[in-house]
């Protein structure tokens, strides 16, 4: 198959046509890989959810919810004059078996890692970023995180302490399995209400990582939290997880595990833009978007904003912009 740049293809009229991200073509040939910057990936996986199943249906509601915007009015650039990728569909999972599973999401990191390319990986449940970071570990070696969420994610089973991982320890496996540069990692957007977060903080934060509650966030302006958080990552290879839930439910009702309190999703695009451009990032995820609790889409175009406007930061590096204050903001 011989690849066809996005730039030079036309986009057909909204809900027609076969339903990739963007209208990117699909393709799974590893050689198409060496021509491309970024692959989309769908993880319909949320068999170690904890409360509301359904988020294994995120994939495609993010596929196919409104929203073609291939022009950044931050960054004055339009997205395909830059950088190039495929919607490699849905990586083979199969919920109610979680090991295979994450073989398969390992595997297909370290394949796409490997080969240069940025990994875009749509959940599905949280627990899909712990496979992807030993597929990381594999491919390039340990990497930072920037974790947007309500909860730490770094969490102990105490109501089941012999149970299986779940998507809320995926960081916690992480962390244990030696994947992540901890002193470059941030945690950003917490106030889940669980009993355990005391020590799901206290081991987040014992093991080197840093973690901007949502409360401290709240009370300092985004501009000041960025500063920090890019200090914070300075030069590590940074890998971004975003739990939609790190918006507050009014932006985001379509979520296993809503928790009030959060932001909206222009102040999550504009943290995304001003901690990321310029870094070293090198791959990301969105996670844990149900649509079987959403409204009027709204949670799934949330979604699908953040992460154009991830792939909006990866043609900037293309582009040779290397920071927001280059327009005048």
């Amino acid at each position: 198959m011989k690849y066809v740049p996005q730039k030079k293809r036309r986009l057909g009229p909204a809900c027609t046509g076969i339903s990739t991200f963007l209208d990117l073509p699909y393709a799974k040939d590893a050689k198409i890989l060496e021509e491309i910057d970024f692959a989309i990936a769908g993880v319909p996986f949320d068999t170690l959810v904890t409360f509301r199943p359904g988020c294994r249906f995120g994939p495609d509601a993010i596929r196919n919810a409104y929203g073609a915007q291939l022009y950044s009015d931050a960054f004055d650039l339009t997205l395909f004059d830059h950088i190039q990728g495929i919607d490699y569909g849905d990586i083979p999972v199969q919920c109610g078996f979680p090991e295979p599973s994450a073989e398969n999401i390992t595997n297909t990191v370290k394949e796409m890692a490997g080969a240069g390319i940025i990994p875009v990986l749509v959940g599905g449940d949280h627990s899909i970023a712990f496979p992807e970071l030993l597929g990381y570990k594999e491919a390039i070696g340990k990497v930072a995180i920037l974790h947007f969420d309500s909860h730490s994610d770094t969490g102990y089973h105490e109501m089941a302490p012999d149970a299986p991982r779940d998507h809320g320890t995926p960081f916690k496996d992480a962390i244990e399995n030696d994947c992540i540069l901890t002193d470059h990692s941030v945690q950003i957007g917490m106030r889940g209400l669980t009993g355990a977060v005391a020590k799901d903080y206290s081991f987040a934060r014992g093991s080197g990582m840093t973690v901007i509650t949502a409360e401290a966030l709240h009370k300092m302006d985004i501009y000041t939290a960025a500063e920090k958080i890019r200090g914070i990552l300075g030069d590590a290879p940074v890998f971004v997880s975003f739990d939609i839930d790190f918006l507050d439910p009014v932006y985001a009702p379509g979520t296993g595990t809503p928790e009030g309190g959060g932001f909206s999703t222009w102040e999550a695009l504009e943290l995304l833009r001003c901690c990321l451009i310029g870094k070293n990032f090198i791959g990301f995820d969105l996670v844990e978007v149900n649509p079987q609790y959403d409204s009027g889409d709204k949670t799934a175009i949330a979604g699908k904003r953040l992460i154009y406007e991830f792939l909006t930061l990866l043609a900037c590096r293309k582009a040779g912009i290397t920071s927001y204050e280059d327009f005048g903001i």
